[in-house]
C-alpha cells in the first residue's frame, strides 16, 4: 500500500515552529496528504501547558489518515512525535466521521479535512459527520466557519454545505455537524485589494440551558455600542446593525452556554467576523465588547480579511492556480499566519512557493500591507 513512498525521504517538521500549536500539525497533515509528502512532526505542542497531541488533534490525525489510507506512528494522546506516510486519497468511502468526545473544536477538524476533500479523486460531494464543540474557546465558532470562511472559500471558487445538528459548549461538548464538501478541479487565485466600507452588520447573541436571556441581550447591546462608537470616532458611516438575541432550543444544545457572533459585509464584498463567549468566562472584556472590537479591527486598519482569516487562507493561496494578492491592513501578519506560511514554504518550497509581504503605497508606517504568492496550482486529475 505504501510502496510508492519507500524511496521517499521523510521530511522533518519542528512542531515548535512559530506559534507552536496545533496549526503546525493541521497544515503539515493537509499538505502531506495533498502532495504525497511523508512527514515526521517532532516537538508537537512542546510549549503548551499540556504538550503533545490532545484528543482534538488526535481525531484530526485519524480523520486525515482515514481519507488517504495513511500509515501513522505516534498517534496517541500526549504524543510529541508523529510520522505520517500518506497514501492516495480515497474516492470510494461515502462519508467520514470524527468524534472528539470532548469539547474540542469541530471547526478545527474541518480545517484539516477541507483542503484534502477539495481534491478527492471524484466529482461527487464528500460527506463528514463531526462531533465535539461548536462554540468553544481556542477555535473558530461554527458561525464564523459558515458565514465568514465560506465566503472567502467561494472567492477561490470552492464551496461546502454545513448543517448544525446539535450545538456543544465547553466543557461538555456533544455538538454535531454535517459537512459536505464539493471537490474541485483546482482553486483559483484571488485578488482582494479594496476593503470598501461597511454596508451591513448582523449577528446572533444566544444563551442555552439555564443561562438567563438577559445575558444575550447584554452581549448584543455591548457589541452594538462598541461598533457604533468606534465607527463614529473615525467618521465612518454606521451601517444597519441587526443582532438577534435568542434562547437556543433545548433539543439543539448540550449543556449551558452563551455567546455572540457578528458578521460585517463591505461594499467591496469583504466579510469580517467577530465572536465572544459568555457564561462567566474570565476575559478582560465582556463577550459583546470582544466581538464588537473584532469587527472594528479590520475596518479601521483597512484590511480585506480579518485576523482570524489570515492563517486560514494561507493553504488556499499556496495550492491555488495563479498569483493571489490580499490586503491585510496596517498591521503585519498574525503569529498564526506567519506560522502557516513557514510550514507551507518548508513543504512546498521545492515547487517554488514563496510568500511576500510588502507595504503598498507611500504612507509610511500607516501604509497597508499586501500578502502575495504564486500558488502551486494543484490540479484534481478526476476533472477533465
Amino acid at each position: 500500500m505504501y510502496k510508492r513512498f519507500i524511496m521517499s525521504s521523510l521530511m522533518t517538521i519542528d512542531g515548535n515552529l512559530g506559534e507552536g500549536g496545533g496549526q503546525v500539525l493541521r497544515i503539515a497533515l493537509s499538505l502531506s496528504t495533498l502532495y504525497g509528502i511523508p512527514v515526521e512532526i517532532t516537538n508537537i505542542r512542546a510549549g503548551r501547558p499540556k504538550p503533545g497531541l490532545a484528543a482534538q488533534h488526535l481525531k484530526g490525525v485519524e480523520l486525515v489518515k482515514d481519507m488517504c489510507d495513511a500509515h501513522v506512528t505516534g498517534a496517541y494522546v500526549g504524543s510529541t512525535r508523529l510520522e505520517f506516510w500518506p497514501g492516495a486519497l480515497r474516492h470510494y468511502k461515502p462519508d467520514f466521521k470524527a468524534d472528539v468526545q470532548t469539547a474540542g473544536c469541530i471547526c478545527l477538524l474541518a480545517q484539516v479535512a477541507l483542503p484534502c476533500a477539495l481534491f478527492m479523486p471524484n466529482t461527487s460531494p464528500v460527506n463528514f459527520i463531526l462531533k465535539g464543540g461548536t462554540n468553544v474557546p481556542m477555535g473558530p465558532h461554527v458561525e464564523y466557519f459558515t458565514e465568514v470562511f465560506k465566503q472567502l472559500l467561494n472567492k477561490f471558487r470552492a464551496d461546502f454545505n454545513f448543517t448544525v445538528v446539535r450545538r456543544g459548549y465547553y466543557p461538555k461538548g456533544g455538538g454535531e455537524v454535517r459537512l459536505q464538501i464539493q471537490p474541485v478541479k483546482h482553486l483559483n487565485a484571488v485578488t482582494l485589494m479594496e476593503p470598501g466600507h461597511p454596508v451591513s452588520i448582523s449577528g446572533w447573541s444566544y444563551v442555552a440551558g439555564s443561562v438567563n436571556i438577559n445575558e444575550a441581550n447584554k452581549m448584543a447591546s455591548d457589541a452594538k455600542r462598541v461598533i457604533v462608537e468606534g465607527l463614529q470616532k473615525h467618521n465612518i458611516t454606521v451601517p444597519a446593525i441587526n443582532i438577534e438575541s435568542y434562547r437556543e432550543d433545548r433539543g439543539m444544545a448540550v449543556g449551558n452556554g452563551s455567546g455572540i457572533n457578528l458578521v460585517c459585509q463591505t461594499s467591496e464584498g469583504c466579510t469580517f467576523g467577530g465572536s465572544g463567549l459568555g457564561s462567566n468566562r474570565r476575559e478582560d472584556d465582556p463577550p459583546g465588547v470582544v466581538a464588537g472590537k473584532q469587527i472594528l479591527e479590520p475596518i479601521l486598519k483597512g484590511a480585506c480579511v480579518d485576523e482570524h482569516s489570515q492563517d486560514q487562507i494561507i493553504i488556499l493561496m499556496a495550492i491555488a492556480k495563479g498569483r493571489s494578492r490580499i490586503r491585510v491592513g496596517e498591521n503585519k501578519l498574525t503569529r498564526h499566519a506567519e506560522t502557516a506560511i513557514q510550514i507551507a514554504e518548508l513543504m512546498l518550497g521545492n515547487r517554488g512557493l514563496r510568500f511576500s509581504l510588502s507595504a503598498s503605497g507611500s504612507d509610511g508606517d500607516s501604509a497597508p500591507y499586501v500578502l502575495e504568492c504564486e500558488g502551486c496550482g494543484l490540479v484534481n486529475s478526476s476533472f477533465h
